[in-house]
């Protein structure tokens, strides 16, 4: 092969093996800058990750507490419903208690007291005087009468002395389902802030959960295009070598050829001498009749 073939050859080479190496520099550049991109990625996966738990446990603690407040709130509630069951009853039953007080006020409206002290007076009258047959029976048909007003206007007391009974009941009652109304009131509005929190955790959980799912993606996609340039590097490395051993070949035949042509130049010399009949030297005959391998070394 020529020299200039082999130099042709030599340069194109050279000028492959450049432009690898400039291809496994901005490959491993590449390479470098997405590892750095892949730490700090998974440093923050990393830390999202550290977080889940604690964000799961305190949605967990809320969650359950909200639960217990939500069963408090229906036990409080059936126990209103009971009260006002009850004050309704009563409402009610003091109404019907009222209408038939008020019968007995139209039959009962002489004081008791006076009451008794009539009879007191007209039974002394039976006692201490004498009286005719007439008016003994007048004042005991008297007696009798104001007798039973008497027992119904007791009656009515005990109906009246009953009823304010009832009011203090009902006046209890009424103040029992006030207070369990302001405390139903106080968990309906813990219970919403529970709600409110335990929702936006429930937000929070999910954002991290999807950005986690971002960041894994992420990474895959980060860590496949680091396998591809690997595999890319580690191709044009060999490839390089393959270049590489192909410059060595072609120098070291770049290398023949010169010895070759300066062994054929001195050849001429040694033959013009022979024929001009001059004895030949040691080194001269080598020149000769030796190879171009003999003087590689030289």
């Amino acid at each position: 092969m020529e020299s200039s073939t082999i130099r042709s050859q030599i340069e194109a080479l050279t000028a492959e093996l450049n432009s690898i190496r400039e291809k496994i520099k901005e490959a491993k550049e590449e390479r470098a800058r997405i590892i750095e991109e892949l730490k700090t990625l998974r440093a923050q996966r990393a830390r999202l990750l550290n977080d889940l738990p604690a964000l799961r446990e305190k949605y967990k603690s809320i969650a359950s507490k909200r639960r217990e407040l939500i069963e408090s709130f229906k036990n409080l509630a059936n126990e209103k419903k009971a009260r006002l069951a009850e004050l309704k009853e009563l409402s009610e039953l003091l109404r019907a208690k009222n209408s038939q007080i008020r019968e007995m006020e139209k039959e009962a409206r002489t004081p008791t007291s006076i009451l008794r002290e009539e009879i007191n007076r007209l039974e002394w009258q039976l006692q201490t005087k004498v009286l005719t047959l007439e008016e003994e029976n007048r004042i005991i048909n008297r007696i009798k009468r104001l007798s039973e007003l008497l027992a119904k206007a007791e009656a009515l007391r005990k109906e009246k002395n009953s009823t304010l009974e009832m009011k203090a009941l009902l006046s209890s009652l009424r103040i029992q389902v006030e207070d369990l109304t302001k405390k139903l009131r106080s968990l309906r509005e813990e219970i919403n802030k529970l709600t409110q929190e335990r929702d936006l955790l429930r937000s929070r959980i999910d954002e991290v959960v999807k950005k986690n799912l971002e960041l894994k993606n992420m990474i895959n996609e980060k860590q496949e295009q680091v396998n591809k340039l690997s595999t890319m590097i580690e191709e044009l490395v060999r490839k390089q070598g393959e270049v590489r051993e192909k410059l060595s070949q072609l120098h070291k035949e770049l290398e023949k050829s010169r010895i070759t042509q300066i062994i054929d130049a001195k050849k001429q010399e040694v033959m013009e001498k022979l024929k001009k009949g001059g004895k030949l030297t040691f080194e001269e005959l080598k020149i000769l009749y030796g190879e171009p391998e003999d003087f590689e070394q030289e």
